[in-house]
């Protein structure tokens, strides 16, 4: 048998929530943390940028080899627009006269210009007037001495050269 009881429940009325008082200490508290760790962060952003940077300037540069590699036939380069704001990075197929240098209305473009952030800033040296380094079928390339160095607004700084004869690419 079930036996039935009564409950008497006591309706109080505490209030539910959160007072205006504690949110406002609370968000407080959220902006002062804030103000406090942004600053801190922006040099590990600027490093995690100048690391993206180096990738996608590599990555230009290995589909340019391998482009090349390809077809002994075709040369394929990569253009370092240092002159444009912001600088850009093109990949270029040659033109039939082989001369190594990115000509904008004779040598097709070869997927689309890489733009660096304006917090980038590069620098090329050891190639005269030059900015161009051309794979051959082979994977070498005709460019000695080339270093492309990016820097960030705080000064870090990452730099790129490609080995002649193997075509490899130093990140150092």
């Amino acid at each position: 048998m079930y036996r039935r009881e009564s409950v008497n429940v006591s309706k109080s009325h505490q209030p539910v929530g959160f007072s205006l008082l504690e949110v406002i200490t609370a968000v407080t508290v959220l902006l002062v943390i804030t103000a406090i760790a942004v600053p801190s962060l922006k040099p590990l952003i600027e490093n995690i940028e100048l690391t993206m940077v180096v990738k996608s300037i590599k990555s230009k540069l290995l589909v340019a080899k391998t482009r090349a590699l390809g077809d002994s036939k075709v040369h394929c380069g990569v253009h370092f627009d240092t002159t444009s704001n912001p600088h850009r990075i093109q990949v270029f197929i040659d033109g039939p006269e082989h001369d190594g240098i990115y000509s904008n209305g004779s040598d097709q473009k070869s997927g689309g210009a890489y733009i660096l952030p304006p917090t980038i800033v590069m620098k090329i040296e050891g190639t005269g007037k030059s900015c161009d380094i051309l794979f051959r079928g082979d994977g070498s390339t005709k460019v000695h001495g080339m270093i492309v160095t990016l820097t960030t607004s705080k000064g870090r700084s990452n730099s790129l050269t490609v080995l002649p004869s193997t075509g490899r690419v130093k990140v150092y």
